[in-house]
């Protein structure tokens, strides 16, 4: 039983590594690996001279009355499933900000709010603040 499980868990990691070089030959192949311009010309690069993981990216190819259209996988899918995969979207250390607002933010949750350090928020009308000064009204 345990050499079935360690079969299948080395069956599981070939698959997963297997998977993870699709995705990173989507991720990494570039316009210029099939596609050239030549003395103003377009040229398509001829399969037999690529390298045999770029062809993983072409979605599919097609011949028309006006040339071949080529058809490739999502390059940001690609880069974004291979992140998620490596772990580079993890966030290790909290976001730094300057904020004040922010800051009184998470001060509130440790004891009393002073919001008169928050440029942020209108502060209280203190009294006599609400009086209209009267002006020199003109006759006409």
């Amino acid at each position: 039983m345990e050499k079935e499980n360690a079969l299948q868990d080395n069956t599981n990691q070939e698959l997963r590594d297997a998977v993870l070089e699709e995705i990173r030959a989507i991720a990494m192949a570039r316009g210029t690996d099939f596609l050239q311009i030549r003395s103003g010309e377009l040229e398509i690069a001829d399969t037999d001279a690529l390298p045999p993981h770029l062809g993983a990216a072409i979605a599919s190819a097609e011949r028309s009355s006006t040339g071949v259209k080529l058809k490739f996988y999502d390059k940001l899918r690609a880069l974004e499933l291979l992140g998620k995969a490596l772990g580079a979207f993890e966030q290790t250390e909290p976001v730094q900000s300057d904020s004040s607002l922010l800051r009184a933010i998470i001060d509130s949750t440790k004891g009393a709010l002073d919001t008169n350090d928050i440029p942020e928020l209108q502060q209280a009308a203190t009294a006599g603040d609400d009086l209209v000064e009267q002006t020199q009204s003109s006759s006409l």
